[in-house]
């Protein structure tokens, strides 16, 4: 078990220094044995490994540790083989004969200058660092952060924020990454300033998972810089995925960030093995209500490589938010969402609006077809509202 304590303001810049990057570095620190350093050596070559010495002292030595199965490479992340009835579906739906794909909600195919992306109307992503804390092994960008090229993070920001300035419709910017807070305070203030130039731009919201992964990234310093008087509001979506990982720590620098006056909400992504059970996101979403945070998203997992071991069905996660009802305050129930594949944003899992139209089951998988109304995005045709498209679910029953 990994041991760290500290209180000094620079603190996080030396953890992430210290931070395991390899399988030797899993080895050394006996968080996998000499054996599973050999099987997944080829695993942290294509998905690359991170992890924080503050978020490894949460990893207990079983498989069946949620913290573990979320920071730890594994074979698992080799995609299957599907069955027929799942390549013939997922050629008709999206052209393809596996329904992962590297870009799995669009990040790419909607992006308009370097680092932005400007998927809906009034609010749009700027991909400000492809650097995490801990590189998270269900991670709907993990291709992105592996890939040289740095496809969504390659350029300057100079052209996203000429952008922003010539589209004064979009009044919310999404700070993500990677983690935004990766950068140092001086890079992040410089940032801000440049937003405040914005005219348009009436809402600042920063996707993190440094609550969860380096909580010590908030020093006195950066939450004075988010509490300096901007125009804009600024909201934290922090990405917690277990009560494990509801710290002592963690949860006061929730409190701190509350008390400083920013807006704090969660997304967790719902996992097998992680949190897919009602006694698991009870607490999760009822600790983090009672801290200030409020639940905002449960995703259901995207179609991205080497994830699949993570997958409920839908059906599985309908059920578990029907079963919360009442046994959470209702602030604390998030909306379980789906981000359709190929960019056509977000939908409500919840809704009457989606119909299974066609199942299928084996020894192996379970499986649906379903049909749901996309909302309206930027690139959508508002005449064309009861347009529908399907969706390709399936997880193993394994």
């Amino acid at each position: 078990m990994l041991k760290f304590e500290t209180n000094q303001p620079e603190d996080w810049k030396r953890e992430l220094l210290n931070s395991l990057t390899n399988v030797q570095d899993l080895a050394d620190h006996r968080l996998i044995s000499k054996d599973e350093a050999g099987r997944v050596e080829s695993i942290s070559q294509e998905f690359k490994i991170r992890i924080t010495p503050y978020y490894a002292q949460l990893i207990e030595n079983s498989p069946d540790c949620p913290i573990r199965k979320q920071a730890i490479p594994h074979l698992s992340e080799r995609d299957p083989f599907l069955p027929e009835w799942a390549t013939e579906w997922s050629r008709k739906i999206y052209n393809r004969p596996e329904p992962w794909h590297p870009d799995p909600i669009g990040d790419l195919q909607l992006q308009v200058a370097p680092r932005l992306t400007h998927r809906y109307g009034q609010r749009a992503i700027l991909h400000l660092s492809s650097m995490c804390a801990v590189y998270c092994r269900f991670c709907f960008r993990k291709s992105h952060l592996n890939d040289e090229n740095r496809t969504l993070y390659e350029g300057g920001l100079q052209p996203a924020f000429d952008y922003l300035r010539e589209h004064p419709e979009i009044s919310e910017l999404i700070l993500t990454g990677g983690d935004p807070l990766s950068l140092n305070d001086l890079m992040l203030e410089k940032i801000f300033h440049q937003i405040e130039a914005l005219p348009g731009i009436q809402m600042l919201r920063i996707h993190s998972r440094m609550a969860v992964t380096l909580p010590s990234r908030f020093t006195e310093n950066l939450i004075k810089i988010l509490n300096q008087g901007w125009r804009f509001n600024i909201t934290i979506v922090s990405h917690f995925n277990h009560p494990k990982e509801l710290t002592e720590i963690a949860r006061k620098k929730l409190r701190m960030l509350r008390r400083a006056g920013v807006t704090l909400l969660n997304q967790t992504v719902l996992m097998r093995g992680v949190n897919a059970s009602v006694t698991t996101l009870q607490l999760l979403f009822q600790t983090l209500y009672e801290n200030g945070c409020i639940p905002y998203y449960l995703h259901h997992p995207d179609w991205t490589p080497g994830t699949f071991h993570f997958r409920v069905s839908v059906q599985e996660g309908r059920n578990l938010i029907q079963n919360l009802r009442g046994l959470v305050s209702g602030p604390a129930l998030p909306e379980y969402v789906l981000d359709i594949p190929q960019g056509l944003g977000k939908a409500s899992l919840m809704s009457n609006d989606i119909e299974k139209i066609d199942g299928f089951k084996s020894n192996e998988f379970t499986g649906a077809i379903y049909e749901l109304t996309p909302p309206s995005t930027r690139n959508s045709n508002r005449n064309e509202g009861n347009k529908k498209a399907l969706y390709l679910d399936f997880a193993t029953t394994l």
